[in-house]
């Protein structure tokens, strides 16, 4: 146990002899700090131990994390270590660092005093108005609302990541071919988007400092570069600090390193916390290479594991192990508890999605009745999509629950979209349908803008319709294309109409040909793997829509849905994908969709990172872990994922420990022929 003294106080870190050693190293430290093993503590005792024991002030410490949460618990922790008479002045997140440093100095990024920096909304609807600009011009062409919507986030993403390679507007162009390159990218889409960023970016970087703004990027970007081709403006900055500690160093990318690196190099004092197994963010700019090459950049440093792990038992530690031994580019650790083995991994499968929900729900319910409280008990996804069966049965439950970071499957805008298609088809002469009609009349793109929009509803008004009704009337006045696409839309409206009274579909089936021939479906295909999640969204809905036999009943049960979500979340079950829950911990955890089609992500060009996040997600359980698989999902037979066949057989257990009624293996249950269809249209 390390302890010390501060202003008369006595204080005990009670830190392990790794995190002691770890924490009063000197000179270029890389922790590799395993989950659960105490990382901040350590991090915050190494902050403690620079001052305490070698001398330092407090405010030539620059401390350095992702978040404003982490780096107000980094704060608090060091406050309450020191005392409040010790304000840590550099303790804050890389965009606080980096605006501080650019406030000083606005000039290095042809900026003046007073910029204003703009959020990621913002960024994008510059870009935004560029791409506008360009499509008037001929040069770019989009037709479809949504695709252009995508292609806007899009671009202003890969803007960013120009930025984090360091890459400036005027090398953009040449620089986004060298990139292409060493990536070996084969997406045409992929290929086709980085280009276009590069080809916006001069416009974009040009409005920004005619308007005096920095975005995101800029914050970080503009001091390195200066750093990097300024000796003196370096040594500057860098003489400020004493030493200089980074936290989560596994998603630093190229820009964050090289700018850790300048502030460094003159005292070496770069003490940096992380684990390479919980390196999950690649696809934002994260660079796991870093973290694993320090030694490289660093030939005298030192690489410090902590191994012991505080949070999960020993049959939980050991299958992460096993998961994560099988990455060849890892950081060698081993994670081990003093806890016990505790209970072993359930392994549960089921005959499909509906079957697992259910057991699922039964499952936490039965827990409930023993006394585990709902908070301590969380449901994780790789994807978004699976969330929405499992919401049904805890509604249907009356299970509290909490969708962490995420749009509850209700309000997500691809189902408001379907159901506004469907509402218009039930009644396209109401005026309650109007809202329905705003929003899918452009979608896919038929010319019907903001202007158009006004014109319908003041006709609406005059002559007492539906803004439908108002639809056929002006239609006969518009020209060309719009026209003519809006004409058709009219008609396929009136045709599903008809066959709505005529009952000749049921609900699912219905919505299907809605999202078929509307074209809905097809610009969502169209968007390649941006449209991935939508699609599935809408499988879902086809999949819960059997379950209806009347439009209005569907209508009932997603507005009750919606109204049920959003409510005090204090003791409900969390429900959040795994990159979600990266930091936290669960006493019972329940990851579902452990199945060949869904997890590995087919679409991840780093199978690693699929490696790792399984990682991360056994790792979140303290007690007890269950992990759930489906013979179908979204009518397609699956096996259990690969990480399900590495868990070690004395780790495991096939079936719930303890059965609750529902099948531990499952039943050879047929799809249904709607589920065929919607597997065969893609959905």
């Amino acid at each position: 146990m390390l302890s010390c003294r501060h202003g008369g106080v006595e204080m005990s870190a009670g830190l392990t002899g790794a995190q002691s050693d770890a924490a009063r190293a000197s000179g270029p430290i890389v922790v590799l700090a395993g989950a659960g093993t105490g990382k901040t503590r350590t991090l915050v005792a190494g902050f403690v131990d620079r001052i305490m024991r070698r001398g330092m002030r407090a405010n030539r410490i620059l401390a350095v994390t992702f978040t404003n949460k982490a780096a107000a618990e980094m704060k608090s922790r060091i406050v309450e270590a020191l005392g409040s008479g010790v304000a840590p002045q550099w303790v804050g997140t890389f965009h606080a660092h980096g605006r501080r440093q650019l406030r000083t100095d606005p000039d290095i990024a042809g900026l003046r005093q007073g910029f204003d920096v703009c959020d990621a909304e913002d960024s994008q609807k510059i870009v935004r108005r560029l791409l506008e600009k360009a499509c008037a011009a001929g040069v770019f062409e989009v037709e479809d609302s949504e695709v252009f919507r995508r292609r806007v986030k899009s671009i202003t993403a890969r803007i960013a990541m120009l930025k984090e390679e360091l890459i400036l507007p005027d090398v953009a162009a040449a620089a986004t071919e060298g990139l292409i390159a060493s990536r070996k990218l084969a997406d045409p889409d992929d290929i086709m988007a980085w280009r276009d960023a590069a080809a916006v970016y001069p416009a974009y970087q040009a409005l920004l400092r005619e308007a005096n703004m920095a975005d995101f990027a800029d914050l970080l970007l503009w001091p390195t570069i200066t750093m990097l081709r300024d000796e003196t403006y370096r040594r500057d900055w860098a003489a400020r600090f004493d030493a200089v500690l980074a936290d989560e160093f596994q998603d630093v990318n190229r820009l964050q390193f090289l700018w850790l690196k300048a502030l460094s190099r003159d005292h070496g004092e770069l003490f940096c916390v992380g684990d390479d197994a919980q390196s999950i963010y690649g696809w934002r700019g994260a660079n796991v290479r870093i973290i694993r090459n320090f030694l490289k950049e660093f030939p005298t440093g030192r690489m410090i594991a902590l191994e012991e792990n505080f949070r999960s038992t020993g049959h939980i530690l050991s299958a992460a192990n096993a998961v994560i031994a099988r990455d060849p580019n890892r950081l060698k650790k081993e994670l081990h508890t003093a806890a016990g083995d505790g209970k072993p991994i359930e392994i549960v499968s089921w005959s499909g999605s509906a079957e697992e929900a259910k057991g699922i729900a039964a499952e936490i319910g039965r827990r409930a009745l023993e006394g585990v409280p709902y908070s301590d008990m969380a449901i994780l996804y790789r994807f978004n999509f699976l969330s929405r069966l499992v919401e049904e049965e805890l509604l249907r439950s009356k299970i509290p629950y909490e969708l962490v970071n995420d749009t509850a499957f209700w309000q997500r805008a691809v189902v408001k979209d379907a159901l506004a298609l469907l509402r218009l088809s039930c009644c396209p002469d109401e005026r309650q349908s109007d809202e329905a009609f705003r929003r899918v009349v452009n979608q896919p793109a038929r010319g019907i803008g903001a202007k158009s929009i006004a014109r319908l509803e003041q006709l609406a008004d005059d002559e007492a319709v539906s803004l439908f009704r108002a639809a056929e009337i002006w239609a006969g006045s518009a020209s060309g294309k719009t026209r003519e696409r809006l004409q058709a839309f009219l008609s396929f409206i009136r045709t599903m109409e008809d066959r709505a009274e005529a009952s000749e579909n049921s609900l699912s089936p219905r919505i299907r040909t809605l999202l078929e021939d509307s074209g809905y479906a097809d610009m969502h295909r169209a968007a390649g793997e941006d449209g991935r999640a939508a699609l599935e969204n809408l499988h879902e809905l086809l999949e819960l829509a059997q379950e209806f036999a009347d439009a209005q009943d569907l209508f009932d049960h997603a507005s009750l849905g919606s109204a049920s979500h959003g409510e005090d979340t204090f003791g409900r079950v969390k429900l959040m994908t795994i990159h979600g829950a990266k930091g936290l911990e669960f006493g019972h955890v329940f990851l579902i969709g452990w199945e060949d089609t869904v997890f590995p992500s087919r679409n991840n060009s780093d199978p690693d990172e699929e490696r790792r996040l399984a990682y991360v997600a056994l790792t979140r359980g303290r007690r007890q872990v269950s992990i759930s698989w489906c013979a179908f999902r979204n009518g397609r037979p699956a096996e259990q994922n690969c990480f399900v066949d590495e868990l070690p057989e004395a780790a495991r257990h096939e079936g719930w420990l303890r059965e609750v009624g529902h099948n531990r293996r499952f039943s050879s249950g047929r799809r249904s022929s709607a589920a065929e269809q919607n597997a065969a249209l893609g959905f």
